[in-house]
């Protein structure tokens, strides 16, 4: 049975018409220059250190071990998953040529493979389970549950689009092994799911040139679905991480955790004995339930109750750079800009029906691409606020 791999679009929009046209798949990290004689894992990490000596180790480690699967253990035969970026639908295909780095391709995107693409419109729900495997800021993943690989050879040989087989039974909450420091994130992508699935329906409607309603607002739904997913996921990620602090008596606590409020109500009744410290807080926090983390303000100053992250938004930004490896940079105020943007834009939909400006009898314009492109861009700003919070190293900065 062949290898499957999922490999992730990068931020160039024309990326997805490249790598269909042309029968590829590219990754980044050009900068490590032609790996074609260079095989071993220490060698590409030379290569990779050599060419960004800017990037933190976590970071060579990571490009590093991408770049030796996608050079030396993706082969002829392997199943490719592609994420396209402007189209909420998934590409798959077979591997037919060896490691290849391409001149002909833009400067970001050089470590090629050719591919025979079998379809290029499969649903993403329709391999959910394969995609929530996947970590959000990794490119080149290798599939290792025989299941799924089973699966997608059998996608790959149907003559018409199939609908996945699911399993029977229904999965547990959370995935074997998981620790509770990954259940919000894991909540998060499951709903980043839905709505991609809303999305997904809403492309495939189009396509039906379906007229009893306007497709468009199943966008629109998908839209409004993943920033309420952000939000729920900046409440269950402080949350979580706000208990395992307040069991932890004698640990340095973080500035805004030291001053967090709890009513006297509560105050008492841990004095008394009938709550202890942990279950007060926990019902502090589920009264303030009302709070909205939407606004890039709101999210770093609602982190700031669990860490002290000084330049929280630039080292956010540094690692959705790092992680990348297309070429493409961003900057702390970038991502906030973007943030901005994408919640306003759930705001228009909510409240005021997502009137254009210019023409107030219609719509803003929306389609699957730029709803697709939202719901990744939240998933990876999150994913890389995670590894902000956990790498426990702040740097004084600006905010």
């Amino acid at each position: 049975m062949a290898t499957a791999w999922i490999v992730r679009a990068g931020r160039d929009d024309s990326y997805d018409e490249l790598a269909l046209d042309k029968n590829l798949i590219a990754v980044g990290w050009s900068a490590a220059g032609d790996l074609s004689t260079t095989a071993s894992p220490s060698e590409v990490r030379k290569r990779v250190r050599a060419a960004y000596p800017e990037v933190e180790q976590r970071a060579v480690e990571s490009y590093t071990v991408q770049l030796v699967a996608f050079r030396s253990k993706m082969s002829a035969g392997d199943i490719v998953l592609f994420l396209r970026r402007t189209s909420p639908d998934v590409a798959v295909g077979r591997v037919t040529g060896p490691y290849e780095y391409r001149m002909d391709l833009p400067s970001g995107i050089r470590h090629a493979r050719s591919v025979a693409w079998a379809r290029t419109d499969v649903p993403r729900a329709s391999v959910e389970r394969e995609l929530l495997a996947l970590p959000s800021l990794t490119t080149v993943y290798r599939i290792n549950q025989v299941e799924s690989v089973a699966r997608l050879e059998r996608l790959i040989e149907a003559k018409r689009m199939p609908t996945i087989d699911r399993p029977v039974q229904p999965e547990p909450a959370d995935p074997p092994g998981q620790d509770a420091d990954s259940i919000p994130f894991t909540n998060l992508r499951r709903n980043l799911d839905y709505a991609r699935s809303l999305a997904t329906a809403g492309q495939h409607l189009d396509q039906l040139k379906v007229g009893a309603f306007e497709v468009s607002d199943v966008y629109r739904a998908a839209w409004v679905q993943s920033v309420a997913a952000l939000d729920h996921w900046v409440r269950q990620e402080v949350r979580a991480r706000m208990l395992r602090l307040v069991a932890q008596p004698g640990v340095q606590k973080p500035k805004g955790f030291t001053s967090f409020s709890i009513s006297l109500g509560l105050v008492e009744q841990v004095q008394a004995g009938t709550r202890t410290l942990v279950e007060a807080l926990d019902q502090q926090l589920r009264e303030q339930g009302h709070l909205v983390y939407q606004n890039p303000d709101k999210i770093r100053d609602g982190f700031g109750l669990v860490h002290d992250v000084k330049g929280f938004w630039d080292r956010v930004a540094r690692v959705l750079t790092e992680q990348s490896g297309d070429g493409v940079s961003c900057t702390g105020r970038e991502v906030q800009e973007q943030i901005r943007q994408i919640v306003q834009r759930r705001h228009k939909i909510a409240h005021e029906y997502d009137e254009d400006p210019e023409d107030v009898t219609q719509k803003r314009p929306i389609d699957g691409a730029g709803t697709t492109q939202t719901i990744d861009y939240i998933e990876q700003v999150a994913a890389a606020i995670l590894e902000v919070l956990n790498s426990g190293n702040p740097v004084p900065d600006g905010k």
